[in-house]
């Protein structure tokens, strides 16, 4: 018997090497728990399992594990045609479980084919697929960069929005002309997309020049993202766009505006917040309010002081979430609390207990103000006083809390509960 006979009749008993004989690469073997299992009928049991959904996540969650860690790239091909048929069906359940595998077999390699998956649109919010493309991006900078750039340019608009939105994780200072150029495609959905991917318009001119253009724009999610966007440029040149912007004709644009100007903290705006104080959509005018406390001064103090005077307990409440943050910086503004705390109307002083909550650092009369709304008749101050407790008052927020536990109000009780829980468990919060 010659020895290519010896070497098949060894095969014919041996699955594995006769495979090898023909060519086929066997099956490798992962672990799942405390036994070995065939990485490729794990992988159509995930399959199954995802197009059947007779079991819950829990049961195939071990399997998935498994194969994510195997590092088994003789599954790819099956696992990119499991993945386009997830697609085709509008499975996102499938499409997640596939995507994890891909991620973690492949590493970024599988990062053009998962940016591709999450171009294609089936309804649902994308989490599960963009934490793993998420992380890809952020465990190889540069080649994940290099792709999101390919994607950026592609011929489609959904490639090139997926490729925007994955490069904002990577961008370097070197995309800014990319991305410059994108704020003026066809698309609203990509200009918005490249207005908040522009790379730190606080120190680059470019970028900071793509933004004040896209004030313009006519669409309006567009410039939402531009006004938000200068706000955080830190820059007192971003102030005056944003004012000759202050009239824009929608009220979700107006009210980020004033939040900008808030951010921006120069008195040059105190004039335009006022006008929008008067703005005939509620929210612009307590973003209005909320924003000229965090600018300050002596003109925003006069107009919050005012506010808090009027007969309108709206305007009141306005006062209450705004003066706080002008606290430290203005005399007139502790006493003035003091009174709001001690308003006729609940909603006021619960909101004295926002703002004091919401100020920068912590305001040195806050302590005492809470103490004297901790017995508040009105359930709404109590609880109010539950979620600021540990914010405003740290070293007395337990025995307040433990206290509230016996609070003849369920919702007291209850959030007295939640927050004891996040003081004792603080990356819970």
């Amino acid at each position: 018997m010659g020895i290519a006979a010896v070497a098949l009749i060894a095969a014919v008993h041996d699955p594995q090497n006769l495979m090898l004989s023909c060519g086929v690469p066997p099956p490798m073997v992962v672990w799942h728990g405390d036994r070995v299992i065939d990485s490729r009928g794990a992988l159509e049991t995930v399959v199954r399992h995802a197009v059947e959904l007779e079991d819950d996540y829990d049961d195939i969650a071990p399997t998935v594990a498994a194969l994510t860690a195997s590092g088994d790239t003789a599954l790819v091909p099956r696992l990119r045609e499991a993945l386009d048929r997830f697609l085709d069906e509008g499975n996102f359940y499938g499409r997640d479980l596939i995507a994890q595998v891909l991620a973690g077999i492949e590493g970024v390699a599988a990062l053009p084919v998962l940016l591709r998956a999450s171009a294609r649109d089936l309804g649902d919010d994308q989490d599960s697929l963009q934490a793993e493309v998420i992380e890809l991006l952020h465990a190889d900078r540069a080649t994940s960069r290099g792709v999101a750039r390919d994607f950026a340019t592609a011929e489609t608009s959904e490639l090139r929005r997926v490729g925007l939105w994955a490069l904002g994780f990577v961008v370097e200072v070197q995309d800014v002309e990319l991305l410059a150029a994108a704020v003026t495609d066809t698309d609203p959905e990509i200009r918005s997309m490249a207005v908040g991917s522009l790379p730190d318009p606080a120190g680059n001119d470019w970028a900071f020049g793509a933004l004040v253009l896209a004030l313009r724009d006519l669409n309006e999610q567009v410039r939402v993202s531009a006004a938000s966007a200068l706000g955080y440029t830190g820059r007192v040149d971003a102030v005056a766009p944003l004012v000759a912007h202050a009239a824009d004709p929608t009220p979700r644009v107006r009210s980020m505006i004033a939040y900008a100007l808030g951010r921006l903290g120069s008195h040059e705006a105190t004039p335009a917040l006022q006008r929008l104080l008067h703005d005939p959509d509620r929210h612009v005018r307590e973003g209005a309010a909320e924003a000229l406390g965090s600018v300050g001064g002596p003109a925003a103090v006069d107009t919050l002081l005012a506010l808090a005077a009027d007969q309108n307990p709206e305007l009141r409440v306005q006062a209450a979430k705004a003066l706080a943050q002008a606290a430290d910086s203005d005399p007139r503004v502790a006493p003035q609390l003091t009174m709001l705390a001690g308003d006729g109307e609940a909603a006021v002083r619960a909101a004295t207990l926002s703002g004091l909550a919401g100020a920068g650092g912590r305001p040195s009369h806050g302590e005492h103000l809470l103490a004297e709304l901790v017995d508040d008749p009105d359930p709404m101050v109590r609880q109010r006083v539950a979620v600021v407790a540990r914010h405003v008052a740290p070293d007395a927020a337990p025995d307040i809390l433990h206290r509230y536990t016996r609070d003849p109000d369920q919702t007291v009780r209850r959030l007295a509960a939640t927050e004891l829980d996040r003081l004792t468990n603080p990356t819970a919060a």
